[in-house]
């Protein structure tokens, strides 16, 4: 067989065809998950969060995610001290949304509430707390890592 340009050439396409059919076969395997379902109508309550987020700086302490060897503790601000809370914890893994977790909002009375760590993967998770409390409502989102 003798070697030319356009055997080269032809040699250049068939390695590229074969490329980009492995791409989309490996392309076909993979999942892809968004972080919210409804993250559009989300956005449009957009200022909404804002302000929720404003309210929960603007609190004497702040809300605490933290854990121990078998808890994760998410401790309220003093601030509510002998009041209701209502609303709810999203215990979010940005890698894989079947490992997010929501849970109602329901501190001991000491404002702490503990979620046990049997329930978690280990890894990054994000801790969005979203409650009300006497007609104000707050917001604050914590990283956390789970050994």
């Amino acid at each position: 067989m003798k070697w030319n340009w356009g055997t080269g050439i032809f040699i250049v396409i068939v390695i590229f065809l074969g490329a980009c059919v492995a791409f989309i076969i490996y392309s076909q395997h993979e999942t892809w998950s968004m972080v919210e379902e409804d993250y559009y109508p989300k956005e449009l309550r957009h200022e909404e969060k804002l302000v929720k987020i404003r309210n929960a700086n603007a609190l004497t302490t702040k809300l605490l995610v933290t854990s121990d060897k078998s808890n994760l503790i998410i401790q309220f601000p003093v601030d509510f001290k002998g009041k209701t809370l209502t609303g709810n914890i999203n215990i979010y893994r940005p890698s894989d949304e079947k490992l997010d977790l929501v849970l109602p909002a329901s501190p001991d009375t000491s404002l702490i509430q503990l979620i046990g760590l049997n329930r978690l993967s280990k890894g990054r998770y994000v801790v969005k707390v979203d409650w009300s409390s006497g007609g104000m409502y707050y917001f604050t989102e914590q990283d956390v890592f789970i050994p």
